[in-house]
């Protein structure tokens, strides 16, 4: 038979070895210090446990039977702190009860007094290669932690029903514990690769680009925020309101629905412009708008139309005398608002109701147009409805 040689790894680990008997705790104390980074020595279980406190060895070694207290009371309290610690108890005896009890603790086994040299060695080998492949995957995993947490998207490895590993972008916008979550708030299709998904974050919509990876058992999924992408494509870059290309967003969800338009349009601007310099007309396009958005509803779609003329989409308002008084009191708020450098700013509206389809919608907004030029040719800063609507 041929002898074993002591594991490379155990020259990693420390060792805490408890012997009431003196003689047979220097020999044996001698003979594992080859094989151990450290071994770290005790005289009962009383010390033993205060040892254990102090070093946290990876591997203990014990005596059963000790005067203060026993081996298997010692491992008792260890075993709170550390369920998983690796014990080997030696012992002289073959008390039953005893043996019955230290298995009850979990322990990784006995060797009888004299202790066999190749009996020890192989069941530290097995210790060892254990420990070493928990550290090896400790570290893998540190290590994908790290390349996880330099990625700027949120990241997410899934196996089963258990978030395995998450950076921190995913774990700073989410608070997901398990896959099911995760999977409630995006259902994707996972025979696909790559696919798009708007979820409601924080009271709004996010998109996501997302990419699925299939290791085995385990997903890799990555996702890429879209949304500001999207927005700066969807948003015009002066006043921050949408642009004319959200319709083609929109409109799909507004096909076959009854919606009153408003069009509206700043009084004089091209005066603005003359009188005060385009860095003055620019400005009150901005506050125009941040007052528009602070008094329409959530759902309302308001978009720049185009120079000063904006268009308002109410949600859920099919009935043009409601939409008139809508379109009245955003008038009396701009006329009332002070603005930056301006003394006064005033705006004409036209009304429009109908049921929306992409046919119909140009025709809608060419009625609503039409009831606005008359607001200007009448005055202004007036609500004017269309007669044709």
């Amino acid at each position: 038979m041929s002898r074993i040689k002591p594991h490379q790894f155990l020259k990693e680990l420390t060792c805490l070895y408890v012997e009431d008997n003196e003689f047979i705790r220097e020999s044996f104390s001698m003979l594992i210090s080859r094989y151990f980074k450290e071994v770290v020595i005790a005289s009962n279980g009383e010390e033993g446990y205060e040892k254990f406190l102090q070093v946290h060895p990876d591997i203990i070694i014990s005596d059963i039977r000790m005067p203060v207290m026993d081996g298997l009371d010692m491992v008792k309290k260890i075993k709170e702190h550390s369920p998983d610690i690796f014990v080997i108890f030696t012992t002289a005896f073959t008390d039953i009860e005893y043996l019955k009890q230290a298995i009850d603790l979990g322990v990784e086994g006995y060797i009888t007094k004299p202790v066999d040299k190749q009996k020890l060695l192989k069941k530290l080998n097995l210790l060892a290669q254990f420990l070493k492949q928990q550290r090896d995957s400790q570290e893998l995993l540190e290590l994908l932690e790290s390349i996880f947490n330099k990625q700027p998207n949120p990241t997410v490895l899934i196996d089963g029903q258990a978030i395995k590993l998450a950076n921190s972008a995913f774990k700073l916008m989410f608070g997901f514990t398990s896959a099911d979550e995760f999977f409630e708030q995006f259902p994707l299709d996972l025979s696909k690769t790559t696919q798009e998904i708007t979820i409601q974050y924080e009271d709004k919509s996010v998109t996501f680009e997302v990419h699925i990876q299939k290791l085995g058992s385990k997903l890799l999924v990555v996702l890429n925020d879209i949304s500001s992408l999207e927005n700066q494509i969807l948003t015009d870059s002066l006043t921050k309101l949408y642009n004319r290309k959200i319709l083609a967003k929109v409109l799909p969800s507004l096909e076959s629905t009854r919606r009153c338009l408003l069009m509206m349009d700043i009084d004089h601007f091209k005066q603005i412009n003359d009188n005060y310099g385009h860095l003055v007309g620019d400005r009150v396009l901005v506050q125009l708008s941040e007052l528009l958005k602070n008094s329409i509803r959530r759902d309302d779609i308001l978009i720049r139309w185009g120079g000063e003329e904006f268009l308002l989409i109410l949600d859920n308002v099919s009935d043009i005398d409601i939409a008139y008084k809508v379109a009245n009191s955003l008038r009396h708020k701009i006329e009332e608002f002070t603005f930056d450098f301006v003394e006064r700013v005033t705006c004409s509206f036209g009304v429009c109701c109908g049921v929306i389809s992409q046919d119909s919608f140009e025709m809608l907004v060419e009625k609503a147009d039409k009831a606005l030029y008359g607001a200007k040719q009448t005055g202004r800063n007036k609500v004017i409805k269309s007669e044709e609507c």
